[in-house]
């Protein structure tokens, strides 16, 4: 039989690593061998790793149909860091200028979605939850648009902000759809009280010393555990931790204290972005806003553990939590610059870093990059290296050091928290559907334009 396409090389599937040839027709794997497959063309990626399509399950792709915000990033400028950070599925979320919060503006999304990357790769989307009634019936309609959605314990843009309480009716409404739910976990009269007591102290100043004393760990442990008082309750009567029928994330885990907290939970997950995996609160005061986000940086200490716990397969999703704004926004003074910071274009640089310098098993990748996420999100298309599953498919070159540079990112905004830094790996090819997107920072896939 000869095959659309082959690649061989090392495959990374969550039991194990092996060399294999993998043929590929229609966009499908439908046949793996050690040898012996022939093809119109064949990836010889030998010394490379060969993963599941990464799969990101928390980025903020900025753009809607009101276009307010496309001078940060779009759909199709989000999907071309993607596909440069080794990523061929990606989850939008709905806090945009009009939040994804009814059926007909997810639609518009997704048309959105579709025209401006030319379906370049899979684009797909959380609905917003707020605390109107109105709302709460949008889940129901919602569901056959989305694949999950999001719950924010803290203000965010478009007012999708929930407080505590209305948290029950959010979570029975939800659970009612089967699908998962990611939530923001701040409490937001914790920070409230906080900001209160430091202008008392220093008479307003928000400063990057202390941002993360503003959003302190007491307020994410504080709304984790609502959270999970929350699902308790409404399991079941008997309260069984192991019956709880949501499946739940918590987003970007910034505080080693909440994975002890969701471990004896079996259906609530935790996410780790790469910035709290790399940096910390002495680094902000180098970077300032350029490295202000949304729960901020933590202590050495913390990130050590929070690291140390990655290692151990405590956390289930590396998750970009990719975030563009301008450097002219980031540039601002600390306390009005907004937060977050970008993180498509160097997902796959940096899991070569989690490999090489941090001795993160390859099989560890695969499940929490690829499998989890397909899991969790009831994408069972895709997340293994297998007959029958989508050719989505990472080929990570860990021999091939890379010195992050803002002109070879494909975000629109332009720039990185690691620019400068040097990983020692690199994506050599995304594949999504059979089809060669990338060959190191060039993009072959489609026309790109920023």
């Amino acid at each position: 039989m000869l095959h659309d396409l082959v690649v061989e090389g090392k495959v990374v599937n969550p039991e194990g690593v092996y060399e294999a040839q993998i043929g590929i027709d229609d966009g499908y794997i439908t046949e793996i061998k050690k040898q012996g497959l022939r093809a119109e063309k064949t990836v010889e990626a030998r010394g490379c790793l060969i993963f599941p399509g990464f799969i990101d399950i928390h980025a903020h792709l900025r753009e809607d149909s009101s276009h307010k915000w496309d001078y940060k990033e779009d759909f199709g400028t989000g999907s071309a860091a993607a596909v440069h950070g080794g990523i061929t599925t990606v989850v939008d979320m709905p806090n945009t200028p009009l939040p994804g919060i009814n059926a007909d503006r997810i639609r518009k999304k997704r048309e959105l979605a579709r025209a401006t990357s030319k379906g370049l790769i899979d684009v797909f989307f959380y609905g917003g939850v707020t605390e109107s009634e109105s709302n709460l019936s949008a889940i129901a309609d919602m569901q056959k648009e989305v694949v999950g959605y999001k719950i924010y314990l803290c203000e965010t843009t478009g007012g999708l902000y929930i407080r505590e309480e209305m948290l029950p009716a959010a979570i029975k409404a939800i659970q009612a759809t089967s699908k998962p739910v990611v939530i923001h976990c701040e409490d937001q009269r914790i920070i409230e009280k906080k900001k209160e007591e430091f202008k008392l102290k220093a008479k307003g100043e928000e400063g990057s010393r202390n941002y993360s004393e503003l959003r302190p760990e007491e307020a994410e442990l504080a709304a984790v555990n609502s959270v999970l008082a929350t699902v308790s309750r409404s399991s079941s009567a008997g309260y069984d931790r192991a019956k709880i029928k949501v499946k739940i994330s918590i987003a970007h885990v910034s505080v080693y204290e909440t994975l002890s907290m969701i471990k004896q939970y079996k259906n609530v997950h935790g996410e780790v972005t790469p910035h709290h995996l790399f940096f910390n609160t002495v680094d902000v005061q180098a970077k300032q806003a350029f490295l202000k986000m949304n729960p901020p940086l933590r202590t050495e200490e913390n990130r050590q553990r929070l690291l140390d716990a990655f290692r151990r397969g405590e956390i289930d999703f590396l998750a970009t939590d990719h975030a563009p704004h301008t450097q002219e926004e980031k540039s601002l003074d600390f306390s009005v610059a907004p937060a977050g910071v970008p993180n498509l274009d160097t997902y796959g640089n940096f899991v070569s870093w989690l490999i090489d310098r941090c001795d993160v098993h390859p099989e560890l990748i695969s499940r929490l990059c690829a499998y989890n996420p397909a899991a969790f999100l009831g994408l069972n298309d895709r997340g293994r290296i297998e007959v029958g599953k989508r050719a989505n498919l990472t080929v990570l070159d860990i021999h091939r050091s890379v010195k992050i540079r803002g002109e070879r990112l494909y975000t629109k905004c332009g720039w990185s928290p690691f620019e400068g830094y040097e990983f020692p790996g690199a994506v050599r090819h995304t594949i999504f559907n059979g089809a060669i997107l990338s060959e190191y920072d060039e993009l072959t896939g489609f026309k790109y334009k920023k």
